[in-house]
């Protein structure tokens, strides 16, 4: 599968690298209701700023799960400097190192659609105990796209489809999930923000292809605004 934007978040080392950024990953968080000691995992969790918020403010078990070495090292140091301990582990999405309901939350910010969904959802249902929920913030197509222009985006992301809210909600019944629902930005309460990815910076670092991949992030919000957005779906196994 194509990495190059994966590398490309993973070069800017973004923290909230996902639609809704912090102010959404805050809202979220606050209407999910984590217990305390209550066993946390963060697929996909970049630099660690979700999962460090998690230890900080809920008192729970935090485990941090990613598969780029570059955002683990980042997550990694940032577990060393935290206030409150979490564990970050190198490992795929599609392939949990643990064993079956290990966790009593999975969060995925924008990482599902980046992975093998076939194999990642099913593993998130897999490490949840009974009764387990997973909050997943992931890109959603308002409306199924012309052939050419969803391989453009997704050979652009490297995804291996656009989803419908719909087609999400399918997706997480047929891995065995119980109740499913979705939620748009404004259910939470914040403003709407660019439907997907973060606010880059540029700095003078990036290189040639780094740039490229830039100005093709902007060039695909601007002429799909309407069409590319995301959703916040909730399930419960």
């Amino acid at each position: 599968m194509n990495q190059r934007y994966i590398d490309f978040l993973a070069k800017l080392s973004i923290d909230n690298a996902h639609p809704g950024g912090h102010d959404l990953t805050e809202k979220v968080i606050a209407a999910s209701h984590l217990e305390p000691g209550e066993r946390v995992l963060d697929v996909g969790c970049g630099t660690g700023a979700t999962a460090c918020y998690l230890a900080e403010n809920t008192s729970t078990q935090v485990t941090g799960l990613d598969f780029h070495p570059k955002m683990v090292k980042q997550a990694s140091e940032r577990a060393k400097n935290a206030k409150a301990s979490f564990t970050v582990l190198q490992g795929s999405a599609e392939k949990i190192p643990f064993e079956m309901e290990s966790f009593d939350w999975v969060i995925s910010e924008s990482v599902t659609a980046f992975t093998q969904i076939a194999q990642s959802i099913p593993e998130y249902y897999r490490v949840l105990r009974t009764g387990g929920k997973l909050i997943a913030i992931e890109m959603t197509i308002e409306h199924v796209l012309p052939e050419e222009d969803a391989r453009f985006i997704c050979d652009l992301y490297g995804v291996s489809g656009l989803y419908t809210e719909q087609d999400w909600l399918t997706l997480l019944k047929k891995a065995g999930f119980s109740t499913v629902e979705a939620f748009t930005d404004k259910e939470f309460e914040t403003e709407a923000v660019a439907p997907v990815g973060p606010a880059f910076q540029i700095d003078g670092a990036l290189d040639r292809d780094a740039i490229d991949i830039w100005l093709a992030h902007l060039m695909t919000m601007q002429t799909y605004q309407d069409v590319l957005s995301y959703r916040i779906y909730r399930a419960i196994k």
